[in-house]
């Protein structure tokens, strides 16, 4: 890359998962711009890139012209995923929350200086009409794109975290794949993070002590036991796998992403038997099933160990930006198989 820094310009930016992967790929490029709506992310953005321009304004407002003073090269960007979610309505285009991302579209073509665009969503977006429009105003643009269905899991990361992403150069092809390819695994060799099989499991990823008063913080409610114990993903610590952290984390029981047996010493088939016996809760509180914390799904998600949220941020607004946020390792991967 010589000397001179790529420009990146960071759209819906959230908590910083794209700033962290262009950090991690070092590719050398850097954030000179980043722009989203919601205040509560900003104000994590902010805690953690002081020196990165970060503006609380709707992309909308964004012009070819303000863009093109920027002169990025880059492009980073993962629009609102609720009008493709399989919870959603699935409007598609229809839906408010896509506004920002057509207005994009009618931007590209006066983009003087962007030769690459990198692109996260979920699972859904690939059939869509957004999906589609997107596509094509890349392409007339003379973009050379290729589409990915990625999970953590890829990479040895034990959570599963299946997203939609697309990378996209202007006049230079990729050396692999076909034009429209929706592939469901990085392309040979394209990445060099290789973690060895130990940290293939759920216990380099946790928090190593906890005190009384921490613990009792994240453990399941009695309530919550008795009502959803039965449906409960329940993990421990030597498990190669979990399941994708949604917003609503601790909110919902059920699909929203796994909890711990944080006493690994009790039997958790022997404890299940004995509370569907008597139905007494008290089996299953022995074995201190707790929610992930915050920082531990940061750590899945591949955020740095420097990564923090200011003091004031909720412990709910934790999760919910986490659920709402991307796999820093598999977006840096990709970032270096655009750029190679």
């Amino acid at each position: 890359m010589g000397e001179t820094k790529l420009h990146i310009l960071e759209l819906y930016s959230g908590i910083g998962g794209m700033h962290y992967a262009a950090e991690l790929a070092n590719v050398g490029a850097e954030v000179v711009y980043s722009v989203d709506i919601n205040t509560s992310a900003n104000e994590v953005y902010r805690h953690n890139f002081r020196q990165t321009n970060q503006q609380s304004r709707n992309i909308e407002s964004l012009s070819a012209n303000e863009i093109n003073k920027l002169k990025p090269n880059i492009v980073m960007m993962s629009p609102p995923c609720q009008p493709f979610t399989r919870v959603g309505l699935k409007l598609d285009v229809e839906d408010s929350r896509c506004s920002s991302f057509l207005h994009l579209l009618d931007v590209i073509p006066h983009l003087e200086t962007v030769s690459f665009v990198l692109m996260e969503n979920v699972v859904g977006f690939e059939t869509s009409e957004m999906r589609n429009a997107f596509t094509k105003a890349l392409k007339s643009c003379g973009f050379y794109i290729r589409e990915f269905l990625l999970s953590p899991v890829s990479l040895q990361i034990p959570n599963s975290r299946n997203r939609y992403y697309l990378i996209a150069k202007k006049f230079t092809n990729f050396a692999f794949g076909t034009e429209t390819d929706i592939m469901t695994a990085f392309p040979r060799n394209s990445c060099d993070i290789n973690m060895p099989v130990e940290q293939r499991t759920l216990e380099p990823y946790l928090e190593k002590s906890f005190a009384d008063e921490e613990l009792a913080r994240f453990l399941l409610p009695a309530k919550t036991l008795m009502k959803y114990g039965r449906i409960l993903d329940i993990r421990q610590r030597t498990d190669v796998s979990s399941c994708c952290f949604t917003k609503a984390y601790t909110h919902y029981a059920e699909g929203t992403g796994s909890v711990l047996q944080h006493d690994s010493s009790e039997s958790f088939r022997e404890k299940f038997a004995e509370f569907e016996k008597d139905v007494n809760v008290a089996h299953l509180e022995s074995l201190q099933l707790r929610y992930f914390t915050p920082r531990e799904i940061a750590n899945l998600m591949g955020f740095p160990a420097h990564f923090s949220f200011p003091e004031k941020t909720s412990l709910r607004t934790r999760y919910r930006l986490l659920g709402n946020s991307l796999n820093v390792h598999v977006v840096s991967s990709l970032l270096k198989i655009l750029l190679e």
